[in-house]
């Protein structure tokens, strides 16, 4: 068993900082004593986020504006946390968006620029920050991947894919550090209201009984990576739709997920 996580003083980067999921991160954790990186395009919500977090914590922020969907935008943050020569303990790939529609209908060019951020990023960065954990014997990264990750999502295709890519990728991860103090763990929530839906262009919302807060979410991710978990859906409904969909056919699954994009007005 992993030994409990104490950030008191320990340094966090968090992506996707600014809103939603990752500014509750950000907060929570800061609550526990961390120090943080955070990231994300907006330089200006980042500077607002981190004077209220080192006014009401005590602790050292460190905003730094990146577009990690940019082809050098995960080397250039990796360059500038390098300069600090602090050593990054923990990592919260939380940084990703979605769309919505016939494939054969989206921008091109943003469905590869998603790909970038939401597998792409999360590799270079977690190949650029784990090796120092490892040596150190300590830290640990939770990647931020979703419910939609364990079936096929016609109408989100390539964003479903995407966060196939993380779970999997993350449980790989969590395997090869089984014996270490480094843990690796796959956040997959099910539906958040945040800004991710407007990026999406999802206007209506998913199953009621399924979408929690982004504070339950992070407050529940982060007891399940205390514990050491290498997957948690936080939720009892999106726990029980994770189960389902390991017992049925896939042809099933994405027949199912087509007729629920098309109930949710998802499908163009």
């Amino acid at each position: 068993m992993k030994p409990r996580v104490d950030y008191a003083g320990a340094w966090v980067l968090v992506t996707g900082a600014s809103s939603g999921i990752g500014e509750e991160f950000a907060r929570k954790l800061a609550e526990r004593g961390a120090n943080l990186f955070l990231t994300a395009r907006s330089r200006e919500r980042l500077e607002r986020l981190a004077d209220d977090l080192k006014r009401v914590n005590g602790i050292d922020v460190r905003p730094i504006a990146a577009d990690l969907a940019a082809p050098n935008g995960p080397s250039d943050l990796l360059a500038a946390l390098a300069a600090t020569g602090i050593f990054v303990e923990h990592v919260v790939n939380n940084a990703g968006f979605g769309s919505t529609g016939p494939f054969s209908s989206l921008e091109p060019s943003r469905e590869v620029e998603m790909v970038r951020l939401n597998c792409e990023a999360v590799v270079a960065l977690t190949r650029g920050l784990l090796e120092p954990m490892v040596h150190r014997g300590r830290g640990g990264i939770i990647n931020v991947a979703s419910t939609a990750s364990f079936q096929p999502v016609p109408y989100m295709a390539t964003y479903g894919a995407t966060k196939a890519f993380v779970t999997s990728f993350t449980l790989a991860l969590a395997r090869e550090l089984h014996a270490t103090n480094v843990r690796v763990m796959a956040l997959c929530p099910g539906p958040v209201r945040t800004g991710f839906q407007k990026v999406a262009g999802i206007s209506r919302p998913g199953l009621p009984l399924a979408e929690l807060t982004a504070r339950t979410t992070v407050e529940r991710g982060l007891s399940a990576y205390d514990r050491g978990e290498s997957l948690y859906v936080p939720g009892v409904v999106n726990g029980a739709q994770s189960i389902a969909v390991k017992l049925l056919p896939r042809g099933l699954l994405g027949w199912a997920a087509a007729r629920a994009m098309h109930r949710l007005g998802r499908a163009g």
